[in-house]
């Protein structure tokens, strides 16, 4: 009777410290997050200097960021990444004077590089 006490621990003990073992390997699924304004570069090379607010925000959409203290300048920003490895993938700026558009900033690939 003892024998088998001791047979039915020590295959026990095995599967314990197995599925012990195996858990230390796994990691539960994290999921990809993206947050933000998605901007290709075709959307940027249809802005020109001179266009309205309105025109802007229907070309690129919402801001995800407008600064209370210097509201003609819109940052839309582009995160993505697994859950506590968040990269971010693009920031630009669209700066306004005269609730006309001055310039972009950020990262913007220049007409004569997307042409090449």
């Amino acid at each position: 009777m003892i024998k088998m006490y001791t047979w039915f621990f020590k295959y026990f003990g095995v599967v314990i410290l197995a599925l012990f073992l195996s858990s230390c390997f796994l990691s539960p699924y994290k999921m990809e997050v993206r947050q933000g304004n998605y901007l290709e570069q075709d959307m940027l090379m249809k802005l020109k200097a001179g266009m309205s607010k309105e025109q802007v925000s229907f070309i690129l959409g919402t801001p995800l960021v407008i600064d209370p203290l210097s509201p003609n300048q819109w940052n839309y920003v582009y995160l993505s990444g697994a859950a506590g490895d968040v990269t971010r993938e693009r920031t630009i700026t669209v700066v306004f004077k005269d609730d006309q558009l001055e310039r972009i900033d950020g990262d913007v690939i220049s007409e004569s590089s997307a042409n090449d």
